[in-house]
């Protein structure tokens, strides 16, 4: 009987021990460790695409570093993987919502990554901002982020660069084509009507006449508008210097296309978002010789992962030999996200919630785009500023090439080439 009643103490205590392992807090498992999920909303498809293109390279390389390399992120002497889970966006603002919904609902994800421009980031935040889920947004100007940023913001951190940082950095753009300051130019305003085309348009209208500029402004257009015959017409009557504005890539080939077919000659062309990769560059063919945009992230940038220790060209090179052509932008953004992602949880020692929050906006580190701290703040947004600099695309050895010509807003962006003159709608 005796040796029964042990038997039976110890069978006890064995499940005692066992219950104890699988309770936690947000998914702990104690001593056999578990695994966290992050969700990721990204444009596969749709007019974003490019934007998109190169995440699943790099949820690899994350994935395969802290699940192989670490050997899981350490938690109390556990040791827990990450499972990126992805979903396209469509490039759509309500996909996005729905998409990010399932992935806190049915998925459950102990955080979720908000990325690629504001019509994407601005209903994957919101979301998690409904559901309570840690979010990490990046690579969306900050101004419409923050002004669309719904309650509170307590679930919210975001990391990139202000609307009036890339104004100044077009303009000094606009200088180095020769097109100074209180000299009169006349700048073509080229903005839609969505989230991110009227924040820019906001801040480009509010300061052009005050830098004595002669602002043409035909109005903004709806998205997706493909007859730009009206605003055409308004840049040859006024005989425009300057062509300026942030568009989706089907917008701005449509736009340009026509600007060019309307003999309508512009010393200097600056785009946001349609003019950044290599894949929207490229169906321009030779008319995106000499657009200038801004530069978000290069192979050339100084920066070294605090998490993985690869650094800009190491971490451009090997995209290059897997994948056998340029890392995009956007890519870089990726990697830092989740670089970001990783650390809060090895801050936090734990999956819950509101420690993984907490240990998000502590985070004081640097990214491969450059160092973060969200020690900014605009209305209820909690934000990073990201470097930037001023490119232009060149022939180099028979490809556009996109070479920063000004660091003047970020000295610490290196300078890869000179201005060259002429584009496809100057007299060359």
């Amino acid at each position: 009987m005796k040796k029964i009643l042990a038997l039976i103490l110890a069978l006890v205590m064995c499940f005692g021990l066992v219950a104890c392992g699988s309770s936690g807090d947000g998914g702990d498992a104690g001593s056999e460790g578990g695994t966290i999920k992050v969700g990721y909303v990204n444009p596969y498809t749709g007019p974003l695409a490019g934007n998109g293109e190169g995440c699943d390279w790099v949820i690899a390389e994350i994935e395969k570093y802290v699940n192989e390399t670490m050997g899981g992120i350490d938690m109390n002497g556990a040791k827990y993987t990450v499972d990126v889970i992805t979903y396209d966006s469509k490039s759509d603002s309500n996909t996005c919502g729905e998409m990010a919904a399932k992935l806190c609902d049915e998925d459950e994800v102990d955080m979720i990554i908000a990325i690629q421009t504001p019509e994407t980031v601005i209903p994957v935040m919101n979301t998690a901002e409904a559901y309570g889920v840690p979010c990490i947004a990046i690579q969306a100007p900050v101004n419409p982020v923050a002004g669309n940023l719904a309650g509170s913001g307590e679930w919210t951190v975001h990391a990139f660069w202000t609307i009036e940082k890339v104004y100044e950095q077009y303009k000094a753009l606009w200088a180095a084509a020769g097109y100074l300051p209180n000299t009169g130019a006349k700048v073509g305003l080229a903005f839609a009507n969505d989230a991110d085309g009227s924040a820019w348009y906001s801040i480009f209208t509010a300061n052009l006449e005050k830098d004595g500029y002669v602002m043409v402004d035909p109005g903004q257009y709806p998205s997706g508008t493909t007859d730009f015959t009206n605003i055409v017409n308004t840049y040859k009557d006024n005989d425009i210097d300057i062509l300026a504005g942030t568009n989706i890539p089907p917008d701005f080939l449509n736009l340009y296309t026509q600007v060019i077919a309307a003999g309508v000659e512009v010393g200097c062309v600056t785009m946001g978002k349609c003019c950044l990769l290599e894949g929207d560059i490229g169906v321009l063919e030779d008319k995106g010789l000499g657009i200038m945009t801004e530069v978000w992230w290069a192979p050339t940038n100084p920066y070294t992962s605090a998490l993985t220790g690869v650094s800009c060209e190491e971490l451009g090179a090997k995209y290059l030999a897997d994948n056998g052509r340029n890392m995009p932008q956007p890519a870089g953004y990726a990697y830092a996200a989740l670089e970001l992602a990783v650390q809060a949880f090895q801050a936090a020692g734990t999956t819950d919630k509101a420690a993984v929050r907490d240990a998000m906006k502590a985070l004081d580190t640097t990214t491969i785009v450059g160092p973060i701290k969200y020690d900014q703040t605009m209305g209820n947004l909690t934000y990073s500023n990201t470097v930037i600099g001023g490119g232009q695309w060149q022939m180099i050895d028979g490809a556009l090439t996109l070479k920063i010509i000004d660091n003047s807003v970020y000295p610490e962006v290196p300078v890869t080439g000179e201005y060259v003159a002429g584009n496809a709608t100057s007299a060359q």
